[in-house]
Parts: structure tokens; sequence; C-alpha cells
């Protein structure tokens, strides 16, 4: 397993001040991500680490798009899915 401690100047500018711990980690194949929101408002993403890393990518870039739309906060998760689905891609890093 490998972890990176992600810093400004890899995050859209609407999520700096954030704080993210990226973990790649052999997930089960049918998962790309998993995202906790930690009691001390730090965020832990987990990356399959099986999959390609242009999927890697996507997975991060989706990950990123449900922390920057605060879905913690949201209970239908069928739906929270739908609407970042159709966001997804829209975030960049650089």
């Amino acid at each position: 397993m490998t972890t990176t401690i992600l810093t400004e100047k890899n995050l859209p500018t609407d999520l700096v001040g954030y704080n993210f711990v990226l973990v790649l980690a052999d997930l089960d194949p049918m998962i790309g991500e998993s995202i906790c929101h930690n009691a001390d408002d730090t965020y832990t993403i987990f990356i399959n680490s099986r999959w390609s890393s242009e999927m890697q990518r996507r997975c991060f870039l989706h990950a990123l798009d449900h922390v920057r739309h605060n879905d913690w906060e949201k209970e239908d998760v069928q739906e929270i899915e739908g609407e970042r689905h159709e966001t997804s891609g829209t975030l960049r890093t650089s």
C-alpha cells in the first residue's frame, strides 16, 4: 500500500484548504474508490491499485467531486451517485 499526502499545488482552487490523504489499496476489483470523511475534517481517499492509472485518475476526480458537493450531508446514495456521474470529469487537477 502506498500513501501520498496531497498538497495545495495538486488541487483545484476550490478545494485548497481541505486536507486529503490518498491511499492506493488493493480493493475489490469492482470498487474504484472509497472515501472517508474523518472526525478531524480530513478526507481519506482509497483508490484501487488494481485499476489502470487512467481509471485511478478518474476515480480520484470522482472522489473530489463528492467532497466538493459535501455529499456527506445527503442521505440518498443513488441520487448522490447519479449527480456525481453527471458531473464526472468536470474537476481537473493541474
